[in-house]
């Protein structure tokens, strides 16, 4: 992009309208998520005006622990800006972690290519104004090629150590191709503990969150969900191969492809969160789905969560039904595949008529039957 395109972008953001964040809606209290101790915030958006310049998506899905909307510019052909104002503004912060998914029924995916800080350097003082996040993000179709798009993003971040009901911890990758020390600014653990990731093989990773385990779980307890999702601007994309709990930690294989469905290595982003939504707040729900069942499932208030599959023409397509749903015409969907191959899942919409729609396919952008994680926040 050029200079002038720049400054036209960043013009028609700031002139656009501050619309006001919609309250979460008359739900029961919850559990205190978690202590006091913490520091934490969370942004999520639905950017669906994907040929659109610059905007302020709707408020319904547009939410911000700031209490500022958040905007969304069109950079080029599948590459977008997401703003994230007044969040995370003090240097040497956490980042937080951001995810996406793409939007809507063709088979198109989205990465995140970069998350950093905005803001303004006074040319008298030399002092430094931050602003919030910058989520950059990429869209492309199956060929691996820029494609606009719809997509739903999220990022949350925190710090301190937690002692509510809830466990919740993050990581990006700093590099794709070996084992690696996490940065503390990109990476959280609710246990106090710190991630760690290991590369082994093409393609190929482990991520273990230590401390958050079993031992101190009922027999019977939830064991959690995880969200992945490739830190990239060419095309890989990503996905968890299976994930389980031992006594000391959870531990997620990962693995990443190119567009060709070949395994790449490929720096990530990954969330785990138990009995919480995916940006760690007490209201949303979450599930696996595989073999037309759900397990394990989350969801507040309490109940079940029911998974409908398509056939014929709906093949590939999946409808997930949660206590939630009179709630989903606000709120923020992401979804990733599970399992070994190329495969890639999507949302194709979500609504509290239906709950959320998710759409699956292969490399080659088939509809296909294929398990997948499903979370929902709001």
């Amino acid at each position: 992009m050029s200079t002038g395109q720049g400054r036209t972008t960043r013009a028609r953001l700031a002139a656009l309208v501050a619309s006001p964040v919609l309250a979460a809606g008359p739900l029961a209290a919850p559990p205190a998520a978690h202590a006091a101790t913490v520091q934490q915030s969370y942004a999520y958006v639905h950017a669906d005006q994907p040929l659109t310049l610059a905007y302020t998506p709707s408020a319904a899905r547009n939410q911000n622990t700031s209490r500022s909307p958040n905007k969304v510019a069109r950079i080029d052909v599948g590459r977008y800006q997401v703003w994230l104002p007044d969040v995370a503004t003090k240097l040497g912060s956490s980042l937080g972690v951001a995810h996406v998914t793409a939007y809507g029924d063709a088979a198109s995916y989205c990465s995140v290519e970069k998350l950093d800080r905005y803001g303004y350097v006074s040319p008298v003082t030399g002092e430094v104004f931050v602003f919030g996040i910058t989520v950059w993000v990429r869209c492309f179709d199956t060929s691996g090629a820029p494609a606009d798009s719809e997509f739903t993003a999220s990022w949350a971040s925190a710090s301190g150590m937690a002692g509510g009901h809830s466990d919740f911890a993050y990581l990006t990758t700093s590099v794709p191709d070996h084992d690696h020390e996490l940065p503390a600014e990109t990476q959280f653990n609710s246990a106090g503990q710190v991630n760690k990731v290991r590369h082994v093989g093409v393609g190929r990773y482990t991520v273990y969150f230590q401390g958050l385990g079993s031992r101190q779980l009922p027999a019977d307890a939830d064991r959690g969900h995880v969200q992945v999702t490739a830190r990239d601007d060419r095309g890989r994309r990503c996905k968890v191969l299976t994930f389980w709990v031992n006594d000391e930690n959870t531990q997620v294989d990962v693995a990443c492809h190119n567009a060709a469905g070949e395994p790449s290595d490929s720096r990530f982003s990954i969330s785990y969160s138990r009995d919480t939504s995916l940006v760690w707040t007490p209201w949303g729900a979450y599930t696996r789905v595989s073999g037309g069942a759900v397990h394990p499932q989350w969801t507040y208030p309490a109940g079940s969560t029911s998974v409908t599959r398509g056939t014929g023409r709906d093949e590939g397509l999946f409808w997930v039904q949660t206590p939630m749903d009179g709630f989903m015409a606000r709120g923020n969907v992401q979804v990733t595949a599970v399992g070994s191959g190329a495969h890639h899942c999507k949302v194709a919409r979500w609504s509290p008529e239906k709950g959320v729609w998710v759409r699956c396919f292969t490399s080659r952008g088939d509809p296909i039957r294929n398990p997948f994680l499903v979370s929902f926040a709001l």
